[in-house]
């Protein structure tokens, strides 16, 4: 054989033999994890509903009691609002539930006080061609009276999860909290009532 042509054999032998070494032992670099920035999630839901603490007289005569539904909305642009509301009705009777000033003359989608088990259902709404609304104030009043004969010195109204507000460009419901309150019974006697001229329906 050439020596020429064993010279070409052995440096094809050494390119292979470089090339499989090449394959087999060479690690491939990884590559830096991509961090993805997720968009910042803005809570939707800023609007808050709280039962005020200190009921105010309504009438002597039948021991009636009112008590005020404050909602706040924050940058919330409210269309409707349901409250699912219990009490108990061994302490608490004559219940009724009326539209605050909130809403300007709401449409009533619903409204059911059950005394029996102490339940009350109420959705207002604004009318079609209303603008939606935002800020603070009474979105309902609660009448009461305390039960004659009751051995009750304190009662709960709560607010139930069917709570929600509607808002202006949302399918889910605004309300972030609802807060409800503990009455003093022993407060609310007749001796303690106004009489309604001197009535301050504020909180």
């Amino acid at each position: 054989m050439p020596k020429r042509t064993l010279l070409l054999i052995l440096a094809l032998i050494i390119v292979t033999v470089g090339l499989v070494w090449l394959s087999v032992y060479t690690v491939p670099q990884e590559k830096a994890p991509t961090v993805t920035k997720k968009p910042a999630v803005v809570p939707f839901a800023k609007t808050t509903i709280t039962l005020s603490s200190s009921p105010s007289a309504v009438t002597n005569e039948l021991n009636l009691y009112s008590l005020d539904t404050q909602i706040s909305t924050g940058d919330n642009k409210i269309t409707a609002v349901q409250l699912e509301i219990s009490y108990d009705p061994k302490a608490l009777t004559n219940v009724d539930i009326l539209p605050g000033d909130f809403l300007n003359d709401p449409i009533v989608l619903l409204k059911n006080v059950d005394e029996k088990n102490g339940r009350i259902s109420y959705a207002i709404a604004i009318k079609m061609g209303q603008a939606a609304v935002s800020g603070n104030g009474s979105i309902a009043k609660i009448e009461f009276s305390p039960l004659e004969g009751s051995n009750l010195t304190t009662t709960s109204i709560n607010f139930l999860p069917k709570t929600k507000v509607s808002a202006e460009g949302q399918s889910k419901s605004v309300l972030k909290s609802a807060l409800g309150t503990i009455i003093d019974l022993v407060k609310l006697s007749p001796q303690t009532i106004s009489s309604p001229s001197s009535l301050n329906t504020t909180e």
